[in-house]
């Protein structure tokens, strides 16, 4: 019989940035909080992505050891750094794990890893996990959990380009990458060129599983990784959307009406640079 699953959820807390121009009204200058999820049967467990600083995988590497489990697997959800750099890092800790992902996702990380020197460590010195990575293809089956499967769904473009979810079948539980954020404002920067509409179809493609618990990439960690975080998402996307084509306010006007419509979401930088980037203004970093 197949083991009774739970999942966990780690958010690691929002990375301060340097040399990067400043956000209205002073906001701070900080990466988004990271969520990693570990998915645990009896005996063994999953964990979804990687936080990515020295710090962040430090702490996370004793949260996982704490459940006393046997860590059989990590899986990547998409090629963004922050996502993974921490991998090798938590593989030395747990070397009888795996690394998954998708062959789309695996190219990707390839590129990543080698524009991050420009991208990653100029921004955050002397902060960024070391060592590569080379990821198993996942299986079209998934990956088995003591009896249970946990299966990868490609979203195409999101927040950048081939991203996915892994979907737990037996809890209805959609680990949804950056396809999903929850409480925290969006990453833009990608979205020209039709990316918004080709978000909202990955959001399709999630609502159709109907998950009762979805847990976002990026997220508030006091706010629960419950189903709506989907809906919550497109609202938020959508209301960018009418924004940008009202398209009557300056940049620091639409950052202004975005912090009025979503009071208390994390990383008001990163709606910042989603301005810059969408709307025009100063140079995003």
């Amino acid at each position: 019989m197949a083991s009774d699953l739970r999942f966990h959820v780690h958010v690691a807390d929002p990375t301060p940035e340097h040399g990067t121009p400043p956000v209205p009204h002073g906001y701070p200058a900080v990466a988004s909080p990271i969520s990693s999820t570990l998915v645990t049967g009896e005996r063994d467990a999953v964990l979804v992505d990687t936080p990515w600083t020295h710090e962040h995988v430090r702490v996370i590497g004793d949260w996982i050891a704490s459940f006393e489990k046997n860590l059989i697997a990590i899986y990547i959800t998409h090629g963004h750094g922050d996502h993974w750099f921490g991998a090798p890092a938590l593989l030395d800790r747990f070397p009888g794990a795996k690394v998954y992902a998708t062959a789309d996702t695996a190219a990707y990380i390839r590129k990543q890893h080698e524009s991050r020197g420009a991208r990653w460590e100029a921004r955050f010195p002397g902060q960024v996990s070391e060592g590569e990575i080379h990821p198993e293809i996942i299986p079209g089956e998934g990956i088995e959990l003591e009896g249970n499967v946990l299966k990868a769904v490609e979203l195409g473009h999101t927040d950048t380009d081939d991203t996915t979810g892994l979907w737990v079948p037996s809890i209805r539980l959609f680990v949804a990458g950056d396809s999903v954020y929850n409480h925290c404002h969006q990453y833009l920067n990608e979205s020209a060129g039709g990316g918004l509409q080709a978000w909202y179809r990955a959001l399709d493609i999630i609502e159709a599983l109907d998950p009762k618990y979805a847990v976002a990439g990026h997220k508030d960690k006091a706010k629960p990784d419950d189903g709506g975080a989907v809906q919550r998402t497109r609202t938020y996307l959508s209301t960018f959307q009418r924004l940008a084509a009202e398209g009557d306010r300056t940049p620091e006007e639409f950052f202004d009406e975005m912090m009025r419509l979503f009071p208390g979401y994390a990383n008001p930088k990163a709606l910042w640079r989603s301005v810059v980037a969408v709307v025009g203004g100063p140079a995003a970093g």
